[in-house]
C-alpha cells in the first residue's frame, strides 16, 4: 500500500502540486477524519480529488481504499467510554428523546441545545448537540428505536456528574447506518440512564452462548490453546503477523484470529494452558469454513486471568 502510496504522490507532483500543496492536503484529510484515516489513506483520496485512478480495475484495491475510512473498526462500546476520550465512534439504538430547546448564551447570542439517549448491549449514554448539530433530531428519520452512529465524538461529565457524549465540530452522525446491525436493546429505565451505578455490568458468554450470537462481544473467558503463528505478506506487500488461537471452556471451544502487532503482543504473553480474558471481540463466520471465529479489531484487548 505505500508503495502505491508514492506512485500518487508522484502523480501529484506532475501535476503540479508542490511537496507543500500535497503536505497541506493531507494534514487537511488527516484533520477531516480526526485521526480515522492513515496518510497513505489521506493521499488516495487526494488523488481522486485530482482525477488520478490508478487502481479502480482493482477490485482488491478499491476494497483496501474503502477500508481505509472504515469507521467501524473503531467503534467501541459505549461501557468503555471514559471522561478522557475523544474520537469516539459508538453506535446504538435510540431509546429517549429529550427534545431541541433554545437559550440565550452568556454574550447575549441565541443557542440551540438538545439530547437524546443511545443504548448498545453494555450500556447506554446521553448524546448532547449544539447549534446546527441538532437539525438532524428534526427529521422524520429521527425516532425511537432507529440504530444510530456518532463519529468523531468526545467524552464530557454534565451537570449532573454522569458521563455524555458531545459531537466534535467536525464530528457528523449517520442514521440507519449500512453494515451494522445491532441486536435489540433491553428498554432502560430513566435512572439507569441518569444513573450510570444502577446500570448492570454484562454477564460473561460461555462458548457454547456465544455460538448462536452474531456481532459484538463484550467479553468472553477461557483456557488458549496455541494454534499457529507466522508472518504474511499482504495483497498490498505489507508485512503483517497472524495469530490464531484455540479458547475453550467447559461448554465448547472457538477459534480466535488475532492480525499485526497484536498478534506479536498476543505471542509474547501467552502459553498453552493459561486462563484468558478477550473483551470487544467480533464473531463472525468463516467464508471458507463455515464456523464461527472470534476477530480482535482496534479496541479488542487480551488480559490474563
Amino acid at each position: 500500500m505505500v508503495e502505491r502510496a508514492e506512485k500518487i504522490f508522484e502523480k501529484l507532483l506532475d501535476l503540479g502540486l508542490s511537496e507543500e500543496d500535497i503536505s497541506r492536503q493531507v494534514t487537511e484529510k488527516l484533520t477531516e477524519f480526526q485521526g480515522f484515516m492513515t496518510k497513505e489513506g489521506a493521499l488516495y483520496l487526494i488523488g481522486k480529488d485530482n482525477g488520478i485512478d490508478l487502481y479502480s480495475s482493482d477490485p482488491q484495491i478499491q476494497e483496501e481504499i474503502e477500508e481505509l475510512i472504515d469507521y467501524n473498526d473503531f467503534m467501541i462500546p459505549i461501557a468503555n467510554i471514559t471522561e478522557t476520550m475523544s474520537n469516539i465512534v459508538i453506535a446504538g439504538r435510540i431509546t429517549e428523546i429529550f427534545g431541541v430547546n433554545s437559550f440565550i448564551k452568556k454574550d447575549g447570542t441565541p443557542g440551540v441545545v438538545g439530547s437524546f439517549v443511545i443504548c448498545d448491549k453494555s450500556e447506554c449514554i446521553k448524546l448532547v448537540l449544539w447549534n446546527d448539530q441538532t437539525k438532524i433530531m428534526e427529521t422524520e428519520s429521527f425516532q425511537k428505536e432507529e440504530i444510530i452512529q456518532i463519529i468523531g465524538g468526545y467524552a464530557k461529565v454534565g451537570a449532573n456528574g454522569n458521563l455524555q457524549i458531545h459531537l466534535s465540530r467536525q464530528g457528523k452522525i449517520v442514521l440507519a447506518p449500512e453494515k451494522i446491525v445491532l441486536p435489540e436493546v433491553e428498554r432502560v429505565r430513566p435512572s439507569l440512564v441518569e444513573d450510570k451505578k444502577g446500570v448492570k455490568s454484562p454477564t460473561n458468554h460461555t462458548i457454547e452462548e456465544i455460538y448462536k450470537k452474531e456481532g459484538f462481544i463484550k467479553f468472553v473467558k477461557g483456557i488458549v490453546h496455541i494454534e499457529m503463528f507466522k508472518e504474511l505478506t499482504l495483497k498490498s506487500g505489507e508485512k503483517s503477523f497472524l495469530l490464531k488461537l484455540a479458547l475453550s471452556d467447559d461448554t465448547a471451544s472457538i477459534r480466535v484470529n488475532i492480525w499485526g502487532m497484536k498478534a506479536v503482543e498476543g505471542m509474547k504473553l501467552l502459553t498453552d494452558g493459561f486462563g484468558v480474558k478477550l473483551t470487544n471481540v467480533v464473531i463472525k463466520e468463516n467464508s471458507y469454513s463455515n464456523e464461527k471465529e472470534l476477530s480482535f479489531n482496534k479496541s479488542s484487548r487480551l488480559e490474563i486471568i
